[in-house]
């Protein structure tokens, strides 16, 4: 009766642990996100927000950073209110309005919020992180001297050149006599014809050697990182018609900010492909310093809305592993004792 009742405790306490079992694994597949159809539905986004719209303290006076493209390049205005990588002028490619901001007009997707303003276009593209400015094109490689011609040697001539060898010094007795000898020739032999002369120039003329042209700097096959933007709906006073955009200035700063914007944008992207089966749709807002030296430190989030760990967990990763490149000499100067506070939202 003892082992009986054993086995039958030992068989009812094995029948509760697998329904236990079974109940976490159903409400995991429950709180599990949707897998997305693919990875081309996914639109994530990143922009930079200015640190007292985010905190609602009072920071550092300072331009808030906008991001421009080539196609925006233009003279300056004389008191513009971003920085940028490149000087832009502010225009509107759609009807002003009198009494709105002063802000381009133009058409667009929906802003998520008041700082949402986004002038430019682009598809996301994985790739290496170069400069969004032009490249200088670089010169042609110079090709390299071949050795020098050798000395042509003058041709003989002709006469000399077809001459019969000299005829053997017989012994002769006391009395000689001419005897004609019949010319041999060898058996099935033909005298074959005189070729043509040729012109002396091209006698005993080594060829040319070839001279081998440098290859030149083979281009990269790896294409270059793009972020995903879209145009944002603006309706504003800009009355200067032309390629929708803000007065931005060109600035070390602004320089400096996009570099890290691209930065961390590339990692947050692929951290996003990797991780897309865990994407709920969202936003995250992260406050990071950055020291002189492109170290990141003090990540933290300062806003968030129906993001999950996974989500929160990856882009302090993206945040942290971005290739943000040392400040420029012009820049540590400024930021040596205090470093640059930058606050960055991402769309999911």
């Amino acid at each position: 009766m003892i082992a009986g009742s054993l086995s039958l405790l030992a068989n009812v306490l094995l029948l509760a642990m697998a329904g236990i079992a079974a109940l976490k694994l159903e409400t995991v597949r429950e709180q599990a996100p949707p897998t997305p159809a693919s990875a081309e539905t996914r639109v994530v986004t990143i922009h930079a927000i200015p640190a007292e719209d985010a905190t609602g303290g009072e920071t550092a006076e300072r331009q808030a950073f906008a991001r421009t493209s080539a196609d925006q390049a233009g003279q300056p205005a004389e008191n513009p209110a971003f920085i940028g990588e490149r000087d832009t002028r502010a225009a509107s490619d759609r009807t002003p309005v009198a009494d709105a901001p002063p802000l381009p007009s133009q058409a667009g997707i929906d802003p998520r919020d008041k700082t949402d303003i986004e002038t430019t276009e682009s598809d996301y593209q994985d790739g290496e992180l170069t400069a969004d400015n032009p490249s200088t094109p670089t010169p042609e490689a110079a090709v390299a001297p071949g050795p020098p011609p050798m000395p042509v040697q003058e041709a003989a001539p002709a006469a000399a050149a077809s001459a019969p060898p000299p005829r053997e010094v017989l012994l002769e007795g006391p009395n000689p006599v001419d005897v004609q000898v019949p010319r041999e020739t060898a058996t099935g032999e033909e005298i074959k014809a005189k070729p043509e002369a040729r012109p002396a120039d091209a006698q005993n003329t080594p060829p040319a050697p070839a001279v081998a042209e440098q290859p030149r700097p083979a281009a990269s096959d790896k294409p270059a990182f793009r972020g995903f933007q879209r145009k944002t709906a603006i309706v504003g006073s800009i009355s200067r018609t032309g390629r929708s955009s803000l007065d931005v200035e060109d600035s070390p700063l602004g320089r400096y900010q996009a570099a890290i914007s691209r930065a961390v944008e590339l990692e947050w992207q692929r951290n996003c492909v990797r991780h897309r089966d865990f994407i709920t749709p969202g936003f995250l807002t992260v406050r990071f310093f950055v020291e002189t030296g492109g170290k990141v430190r003090s990540v933290q989030f300062v806003g968030d809305m129906e993001t999950g760990e996974v989500q929160k967990g990856f882009t302090l990763n993206s945040i942290r592993d971005a290739a943000i490149p040392p400040m420029p000499g012009n820049l540590r100067n400024e930021y040596e004792k205090e470093p640059l506070e930058l606050i960055f939202r991402f769309y999911f």
